[in-house]
């Protein structure tokens, strides 16, 4: 989130950051463009290195940063994200690396889109307690959650369905006789769907007893048993039909079955096995999300390529092409794959709703964007996030008065159709900060922070606009506040990174590894 006037905390004492941009052979680059990225702020500024590579930025206030250089004919380099106290002077230097230096690091992105067979091979998983990586404090939590909602776009079943005709059921659950193996089967079937696992898991236990041998029966009572909760009834289940009849459908489910234990690995097994066997959509996507889930983003990109040749015209597995992407800090193309998402079928919310996360973190906003979202909330102007998202793009453009009657108008549609919708408020609280109304802005950063479960960003606003106000004692305890909320945000994000682990994988060529380098754009 940005907004125009407002600038970091601790203006009252500024600090400075200054350096030399070197290349591999440690000689001064001149001409090299320095950017000065603001993480809290949302906002950056740039400069050019002078004859003897020299940068320099003044008056800068306490924040978090992120330093980025680059020059044609280098790779862009990064550094930070680092924080700068109050009247601080940084002294950091930065290193260019030529650009055919950088050529081999991107083969191996470059090369998947035609290799059919893999060309990785997990070894185990490891536990990533530093959170660190590349992309700033900003971006990983986004990194992290697109990850995360591509991973659940994978829970559409492979297998039998669990109703091909919606069935109507009651509250009451139906006696059907014991002996009767098609009504049993239907009525397991129907609770399965209507999100009734446990009921439906004895229907079709029943029905399983009658018919042993029918794998579909099989299945869904394996699937009955994980949808509620006990996977070790699933595991024995679907590895009793396996030994049957193998197909890729158990394979995948037994792969689900795998991580809900806590099995990774051997669920990426499972899930390539299917893969293999069937290369349909949902084996390929799910094989694609389980290793972008344990951030093996280079494997997860080439099993979404192959997916998206074999399968055009499926909307997630461009999706997943663009998270990882993202991941890598290929920032360009995974904007690319979502647009390119949203193309197929403009009323699918999915690929908007992805790249609006990436928007939000957005340094700034292609004009593409803003047509893309501004069809988003054409197509859809009952969806609260269309609305919002729209709103977004617009204050991204910078362009103040221009779009203030619009951003207003779809934040305030956005909040009618969601009311708990606590981005919204934030976004409209920033607005009206911008427009110099303070007292609405506060009311609206308040309900922002009610509605939001770690509300860093509303505290930090609210600080800003106490600022702008003169309350410095309220100013200070909002600052406090989102200190706590962001330590807090900070420690959620590690615990949910050493509960999934992360792939150690070896490339073909490669050595193993668990958290690859991305190429850099």
């Amino acid at each position: 989130m940005t907004v125009g006037i407002f600038s970091a905390l601790g203006q009252s004492a500024r600090g400075s950051v200054q350096g030399v941009v070197l290349d591999a052979q440690k000689r001064s680059v001149p001409g090299a463009k320095v950017w000065l990225d603001d993480q809290l702020a949302g906002r950056a500024e740039s400069a050019t290195t002078d004859g003897a590579g020299r940068y320099e930025f003044r008056e800068i206030p306490a924040s978090t940063y992120m330093l980025r250089a680059q020059k044609p004919g280098f790779a862009e380099t990064t550094h930070g994200p680092f924080a700068l106290k109050p009247a601080e002077a940084a002294s950091i230097n930065l290193q260019l690396t030529d650009a055919k230096s950088a050529v081999a690091d991107k083969s191996a992105a470059q090369t998947m889109e035609y290799s059919d067979e893999p060309n990785f091979t997990v070894a185990g998983v490891s536990d990533p307690s530093n959170v660190g990586g590349h992309g700033s404090n900003v971006t990983l939590p986004t990194k992290e959650a697109l990850a995360r909602d591509t991973a659940s776009l994978a829970g559409e079943s492979s297998g039998p369905k669990t109703g091909a005709h919606p069935e109507e059921i009651g509250k009451v659950t139906p006696n059907v006789p014991a002996e009767d193996y098609g009504q049993n089967l239907r009525v397991g079937r129907a609770l399965l769907q209507a999100g009734r696992a446990k009921e439906a898991a004895g229907y079709l236990q029943q029905a399983a007893s009658l018919k042993p041998q029918d794998c579909d029966t099989g299945y869904l009572l394996a699937l009955a048993y994980l949808r509620s909760g006990n996977s070790k009834a699933a595991e024995a289940t679907v590895t009793s039909v396996l030994a049957t009849q193998d197909r890729a459908d158990l394979h995948a489910l037994l792969g689900e079955v795998r991580e809900a234990e806590g099995q990774p690995v051997d669920a990426v097994k499972e899930y390539q096995r299917a893969a293999e066997m069937d290369p349909s959509e949902a084996h390929l996507f799910a094989w694609g999300a389980e290793l972008l889930l344990h951030r093996a983003y280079q494997p997860a990109t080439e099993v979404f390529d192959k997916g998206h040749r074999l399968h055009p015209s499926s909307i997630r597995m461009l999706v997943g092409l663009g998270a990882a992407a993202y991941a890598q800090d290929l920032n360009d193309q995974a904007a690319r794959w979502l647009l390119q998402a949203s193309d197929l079928d403009p009323k699918d919310p999915r690929p908007y709703l992805f790249l609006g996360k990436v928007q939000e973190v957005a340094k700034s906003e292609p004009k593409e964007w803003v047509a893309v979202f501004e069809r988003f909330a054409t197509l859809r102007p009952d969806n609260a996030e269309a609305n919002y998202y729209y709103a977004v793009a617009l204050e991204k453009q910078r362009r103040g008065e221009e779009d203030y009657a619009a951003r207003d108008a779809h934040l305030r549609k956005a909040i009618a159709l969601d009311p708990k919708f606590g981005d919204a408020y934030l976004e409209l609280g920033l607005l009206q900060a911008e427009k110099r109304e303070y007292a609405k802005a506060v009311e609206s950063l308040q309900t922002a922070v009610k509605l939001t479960p770690l509300p860093d960003e509303a505290h930090l606003r609210l600080a800003q606009v106490y600022r702008e106000m003169g309350d410095t004692q309220k100013a200070r305890q909002e600052s406090e506040l989102y200190n706590q909320a962001a330590e807090k945000k900070k420690a959620q994000l590690d615990k949910e990174r050493r509960e999934l682990g992360q792939f150690v994988f070896t490339m073909q060529g490669k050595p193993a590894t668990a958290e690859p380098q991305p190429a850099k754009p």
